[in-house]
């Protein structure tokens, strides 16, 4: 038993920098802020228009048993929210009060989302991401690349000595193994799915090809409707996106050939997006999160690796060469 236990602590709470989750701190809450950060105005348009809740959310439901509807969910309680849920954002990016801010950030993320989709209009494209967001606060996200660490350091007289090296902890690489677990379930419910309503028929090539031509002709999409005319090429993808959903969780045994399944999924939800307009666009952050700081190892060498290869570029001996 301790040899399992052992072996599920050196998986999830391996010793290492803290450097590689203070990136995925900084690129998932700039996506967050910049990118994903929700529509006031449609918050506020969505609560206008409706006197209830269609389908309240589970932490809608939970909100509403402690605070009356007209009280938080008007113009003006959403706009608190809202700059609050921004102002934490800011912190969190340039890494001050942390864990609280990060916090805050994850809350009203997950407030805005259950929010939206209390009205009977429920996707999830945002769950994993979400979800992610808030195992930050629960991790040393801010003892590197933060203004938290600055101050820690001066606090402790480091300003002016020669750095001991990063910081290292045994809890920095829980939240991007669990993102990449849910990412590896998620793909796998996805394409056993496609199998066990269509069977190995689904990979025939028309019935991408009818998702497709609906999709796209729905959204006006070109690109969409030529690839829906192209059976060969769609059976092709068809296949190629079966194999992709349902072997993605090899990545987790094998670690040498995740960056590949990294970049898949990237191409992956770009074409989905560019063919049949879902907006996927958290899922392709979180697999370039993954590939850029899942192994602590792996930047560090690709970087030496283009030192080597670009003339002029002064090489970094330390560095390890990518796996």
């Amino acid at each position: 038993m301790k040899r399992w236990i052992d072996k599920w602590n050196a998986y999830w709470f391996p010793l290492t920098s803290t450097q590689n989750l203070a990136g995925a701190r900084i690129l998932a809450v700039a996506a967050q802020l910049f990118w994903f950060f929700p529509s006031l105005d449609h918050q506020i348009n969505l609560a206008a228009k409706n006197t209830h809740f269609v389908d309240p959310q589970p932490i809608i439901r939970a909100i509403a048993s402690i605070v009356p509807r007209d009280a938080l969910f008007t113009p003006a309680g959403l706009r608190v929210v809202y700059w609050v849920t921004a102002a934490a954002g800011v912190l969190a990016l340039i890494g001050l009060c942390t864990r609280a801010s990060l916090f805050v950030l994850a809350l009203g993320t997950w407030f805005f989302v259950g929010h939206a989709y209390s009205y009977a209009d429920v996707h999830h494209p945002q769950a994993l991401f979400a979800i992610f967001l808030m195992t930050l606060p629960f991790s040393p996200a801010g003892a590197s690349y933060s203004i938290d660490a600055l101050l820690r350091r001066r606090r402790a007289g480091e300003a002016s000595r020669p750095s001991a090296g990063p910081p290292r902890s045994e809890t920095a690489m829980w939240p991007l193994k669990l993102v990449h677990v849910l990412l590896a379930l998620t793909y796998f419910s996805t394409g056993i799915t496609k199998l066990l309503s269509g069977g190995v028929a689904w990979m025939n090539g028309y019935t991408l090809q009818n998702h497709i031509f609906n999709d796209a002709v729905n959204r006006d999409i070109p690109l969409g409707i030529w690839l829906a005319q192209q059976h060969t090429l769609c059976i092709l993808l068809a296949v190629g996106t079966i194999l992709f959903e349902m072997l993605f969780f090899v990545s987790l045994f094998l670690p040498r050939i995740a960056p590949y399944f990294f970049i898949g999924g990237i191409l992956f939800h770009v074409g989905l997006y560019l063919t049949s307009g879902h907006p996927f666009f958290e899922h392709i952050i979180m697999n370039l999160m993954l590939l850029l700081f899942l192994d602590p190892q792996r930047l560090l060498g690709w970087i030496n690796r283009l030192e080597q290869l670009v003339p002029g570029l002064p090489t970094r001996k330390d560095a390890p060469q990518p796996s």
